[in-house]
């Protein structure tokens, strides 16, 4: 089943940059790429199909003579800018598993400080509401808080990046199409 990602562009160049001024003049000026949009719309689906396609609508005085051509150009744009993004979240997901390396530097200290005094305050001749306090509570705590942000940056911060790699290199495969949008006629002020 084919599903398409239409999205609808004033001209060529919103495929990858907006002026977020023009929304002061115009209401209908776009305040985010088309790009973002497109990947936005691919994130919030299910895992994008091989059937799949783009369709970018423009306006016919924008669209160019030959819309084929036009569609090839944004194409070609669209997918640089994939590539762009793929590399952008390599580097992020390097920095947040570097940041993960680094803070099993006091993680691990505070993790075994903290299963320490657990353990020590589990020893028999403890009140047993010590123990439940500070020996399966607070110190439990704290052990597994030193281990918590590194576990979380190995393995679930990166999990988003990950899925928009996925989608990523999915619409680098996809087909572009342009289609040509009449303008809408101006209503009369009365």
């Amino acid at each position: 089943m084919s599903r398409a990602v239409v999205v609808h562009l004033r001209r060529p160049e919103d495929m990858v940059s907006v002026d977020p001024a023009a929304l002061y003049d115009d209401a209908d000026a776009r305040s985010v790429p088309g790009a973002d949009e497109i990947l936005d719309e691919l994130l919030a689906r299910g895992r994008p199909g091989r059937h799949d396609r783009v369709v970018v609508t423009l306006p016919r005085a924008t669209a160019g003579a030959d819309p084929a051509a036009t569609a090839a150009h944004l194409q070609a744009v669209l997918r640089r800018w994939c590539t762009r993004r793929n590399e952008r979240n390599e580097r992020e997901g390097a920095v947040l598993w570097r940041q993960g390396l680094n803070s099993l530097r006091p993680g691990i200290p505070l993790f075994l400080v903290g299963l320490l005094f657990s353990t020590g305050f589990l020893e028999p001749d403890v009140p047993e509401v010590w123990q439940d306090l500070l020996g399966n509570g607070v110190f439990l705590v704290i052990a597994w808080v030193g281990l918590w942000y590194p576990l979380d940056l190995f393995f679930f911060a990166r999990l988003p990046l990950r899925r928009e790699h996925r989608v990523l290199d999915a619409l680098l495969a996809m087909p572009l199409e342009v289609r040509v949008r009449e303008a809408p006629e101006a209503v009369p002020e009365g």
